[in-house]
């Protein structure tokens, strides 16, 4: 395991907490961008998962969860806080702090990058996922894919 110290010796002291706050960004990107709000769930689903993500994320960038969950329900208020009124620039600024933080990557071990890109990812899926509930996450692909296989090459029917 890539002790914290060692795999982030490259960052300064501010761009370590950038990087710590780019699971906040990530989640309030994938918030905004399903309905232009966040709500408890997207909020609650955000909270669980950087906790769960203690344990659950590979060695190497378990130490950054640690520190991240320790902080991330009140960076998350902050940052929320901080935003613009409306929702497009909202939005424009989110993804640019996003971009800011993909951008420190780079500066990182290729391994440790590569496993930071795959969670920041899967974040933000997770979270942009919390408000569908089991129908449109299981159903509605399944259906679908009976639609299409059934009718393909065919007309479909305009009630179905």
């Amino acid at each position: 395991m890539i002790k914290i110290k060692d795999a982030f010796e490259s960052l300064t002291e501010q761009e370590f907490n950038n990087l710590l706050d780019a699971p906040v960004w990530t989640a309030l990107l994938a918030a905004y961008s399903t309905d232009g709000r966040v709500t408890d769930s997207e909020r609650e689903g955000a909270f669980k998962l950087a906790g769960l993500r203690t344990y659950t994320a590979p060695k190497s960038i378990r130490p950054l969860y640690v520190k991240v969950s320790e902080r991330f329900p009140r960076r998350f208020k902050v940052l929320d806080e901080r935003l613009p009124d409306r929702t497009e620039d909202k939005i424009i600024y989110i993804r640019a702090q996003v971009k800011a933080a993909h951008r420190l990557l780079r500066k990182l071990d290729e391994d440790v990058a590569a496993l930071l890109e795959e969670s920041f990812a899967s974040f933000y899926r997770h979270v942009f996922n919390a408000d569908k509930s089991f129908f449109h996450i299981f159903a509605v692909p399944v259906i679908s894919g009976y639609m299409e296989k059934k009718y393909s090459g065919k007309k479909v029917p305009a009630e179905a």
